[in-house]
């Protein structure tokens, strides 16, 4: 995922795995566009203007390996941007985690200390995006995996499995390191 990663916190003992650089031009996007991760603005609203996408692809050129990837929940509102310049550059291979809303919801508000309500405003147009690229990925035949959080946690051979096959790999490979990583007693809800 990179060189510098998000670490672990009390909400996430093992790390979150996010590139923060990555982290930091979405978060850059977000406000140049009167947004951020709580106050997503509307899709329509983002463009991509020339030094965005050059310092996308500089990031893109900068961290690019043979298997790589970028995770952070802030790429299901600038998507948009990101989309043209990682397809130039890689072979993509997209992965949805889906997971039951209302579990999303009580595990921010759980983690944020703040009201049920308020979770739900903030998470739906993450769900609502995500939604929406999947479909017009599934429409333009892209590489799509798909995996359950629950699925993930409880049975992650289907998921390493897929992985694998995607990296002509035996489809084993890996598979006891994951299931060593994975520590079912972290998921609180």
């Amino acid at each position: 995922m990179g060189d510098h990663l998000l670490g672990e916190n009390i909400s996430n003992p093992k790390g979150h795995f996010e590139n923060l650089e990555f982290i930091k031009l979405n978060e850059e996007q977000l406000q140049g566009y009167g947004g951020s991760w709580k106050k997503p603005p509307r899709i329509s609203k983002l463009s991509l203007s020339e030094y965005q996408k050059n310092k996308i692809i500089e990031f893109i050129k900068k961290n690019q390996r043979p298997v790589w990837g970028l995770k952070d929940p802030r790429f299901m509102l600038t998507f948009p941007l990101w989309k043209e310049p990682l397809e130039q550059f890689a072979k993509v291979t997209y992965i949805f985690v889906h997971r039951p809303f209302i579990e999303s919801v009580y595990s921010l508000a759980y983690r944020d200390r703040i009201s049920i309500q308020k979770s739900k405003k903030v998470l739906k147009p993450y769900l609502l995006n995500k939604n929406k690229f999947r479909k017009q990925l599934e429409a333009e035949q892209a590489d799509i995996i798909d995996v359950t959080f629950l699925e993930l946690i409880s049975q992650p051979e289907k998921f390493v499995s897929k992985i694998n096959r995607r990296l002509g790999q035996k489809e084993s490979a890996n598979l006891e390191k994951v299931t060593c990583f994975i520590d079912k007693r972290l998921k609180k809800l």
